[in-house]
């Protein structure tokens, strides 16, 4: 993703919509919507079509009390946050969703967009039919991101591709529209998918000018698909593509992954973010809870001063890793002191060494917002990596018991760490998938995806269970099989009148 420059679209009603659900727009009424016929008259009006398909995002992974990393990194089995509200404790339910509704509304509303730029685009005769297909792709590539969102976080979700902005039949076609299999749902975006990445820039996603999507996002987002499905030799072929891209994991650094070192070689996809006291302002609020707690108005965290994050930053309640995930780590593994804080230049933080140096660490300095103010995280999300990348391969390759490309794969992960990291022999198909989980944890925690990947393991209830639920009541006592996905917002439900469902929260 990218800083946009989002030229002026007011032509397009819709996205003055956008600030409410998909089903909402019934409220509008058809006259409402520009006939796309009047916009889409150049090369430039295009592009500003398909730069308004990404501003959903920040919804989504900004959103409310941190975003979607709230729903994804600290209802795993590697972290959780007391802070009381319904997803960190699993008190979510249909009519008290949690940030389920900000996900369903951003996306649908982000789908809505995509739909509508794709056929405008499309239909439009005065654009070169030469320059329609990187548009195009694009635009196809960010609704597939919504959908693997939605998809993830519900599981079966209404799916459908039309403009349903160009009439008032199609939007009160899309407002009834049930639930669709999340598999035949990531089968049609995976086709999708194969047919526009050839028609995006084959390279890395740092050499595209403003960080826009490339084959290298379109490429792993086919493959994370292909994962849910169990489709191996799709994933395989994606992620051979995007070492073609990518080549040698060694040439990346490890303290490029750090959120704040923006748009490295080796990112395929961040959400982008800046802070600025006298220019442009987008910002998370994700750092202020993975932070050490911070003295009034010094730079003093937890006993330890650490000048670099400065004296303004406001923090919250903060993470606290699992035992499990503390566990994963040897000492000599470079990435535990960027992801669990310790000590700071030798001085330990106070909290680690309590009870004679067995206390929790904190979330490390990956995560950390230097001169943060109040709680304005300029630093980048990174949400694709290609570390990730070849992590997939490892786990499709060893799936389809081919076990040479799954220890070149997991070799290289463990290689950049610490050479003396690698597997010197294969284990066998069921010990490597559980090195592969171990491994997913210690590169990408925090990257979004550590619930997403218990779920489609079929982990989730016992991963939790024995390990974040025996350290807050809370989660042991509010835990259950069907909270692997979120309800669908009880007011969703309501204005399909019958055809959305919560079976399993019902039960």
């Amino acid at each position: 993703m990218k800083q946009i420059k989002i030229y002026s679209l007011a032509v397009f009603a819709f996205l003055a919509l956008c600030t409410s659900s998909c089903s909402k727009f019934l409220d509008e009424k058809p006259e409402s919507f520009t006939n796309a016929s009047t916009f889409y008259q150049t090369e430039a009006q295009a592009q500003a079509a398909v730069n308004a398909c990404y501003l959903k995002l920040y919804n989504i992974f900004s959103g409310t009390s941190g975003g979607l990393i709230c729903a994804t990194e600290y209802t795993s089995d590697l972290a959780y946050l007391t802070s009381g509200t319904v997803d960190q404790v699993f008190g979510m339910s249909p009519s008290n969703p949690g940030f389920g509704d900000d996900v369903w509304t951003a996306a649908y509303n982000g789908i809505m967009i995509c739909n509508a730029t794709i056929a405008g685009i499309e239909n439009s005769t005065a654009i070169a039919a030469a320059k329609k297909p990187a548009l195009i792709g694009e635009a196809a590539t960010m609704r597939a991101m919504y959908y693997y969102i939605l998809t993830s976080m519900f599981g079966d979700v209404p799916f459908y591709t039309d403009d349903a902005s160009a009439s008032f039949d199609a939007l009160l076609k899309v407002a009834v529209l049930g639930r669709m299999s999340a598999k035949d749902t990531r089968d049609s975006l995976i086709a999708d998918l194969q047919r526009w990445a050839p028609e995006l820039p084959q390279t890395k996603s740092s050499a595209i000018a403003n960080n826009r999507v490339g084959a290298a996002v379109a490429y792993i987002l086919i493959g994370k698909m292909a994962l849910w499905n169990k489709e191996w030799d799709v994933c395989i072929d994606a992620m051979q593509k995007l070492k073609g891209i990518y080549g040698a994991l060694s040439q990346y650094s490890l303290n490029d992954t750090w959120f704040r070192s923006k748009n490295k070689p080796e990112s395929i996809f961040e959400i982008q973010y800046n802070y600025s006291s006298t220019g442009i302002i987008k910002v998370s609020d994700v750092a202020t809870q993975l932070t050490p707690t911070r003295a009034t108005g010094v730079a003093v965290y937890d006993g330890v001063t650490i000048s670099e994050l400065g004296t303004t930053a406001t923090v919250y309640t903060t993470v606290t890793p699992t035992d499990y995930l503390i566990s994963l780590y040897d000492a000599a593994d470079p990435r535990r002191n960027m992801i669990l804080a310790y000590t700071y230049n030798g001085t330990w933080f106070n909290r680690p060494k309590a009870n004679n140096y067995t206390g929790k660490p904190w979330p490390g300095p990956k995560f950390w917002c230097p001169n943060m103010s109040l709680a304005n995280d300029g630093n980048n999300q990174k949400v694709f990596r290609y570390a990730d990348a070849l992590l997939m391969l490892a786990e499709a390759a060893n799936e389809k018991e081919d076990a040479a490309t799954a220890m070149q794969a997991l070799n290289e992960v463990k290689a950049r760490a610490k050479a003396d990291f690698v597997l010197a022999s294969y284990p066998g198909k069921a010990a490597f998938l559980e090195e592969v989980k171990k491994e997913r944890a210690r590169e990408l925690m925090g990257e979004y995806g550590r619930k997403w990947d218990l779920v489609r393991w079929g982990d989730f209830y016992t991963r939790v269970s024995a390990t974040s639920a025996t350290e807050v009541q809370a989660i042991k006592t509010n835990l259950r099989p069907y909270h692997e996905y979120y309800p669908i917002p009880q007011a969703e439900i309501d204005r399909s009148k019958g055809a959305l469902t919560n079976d399993a929260y019902n039960l």
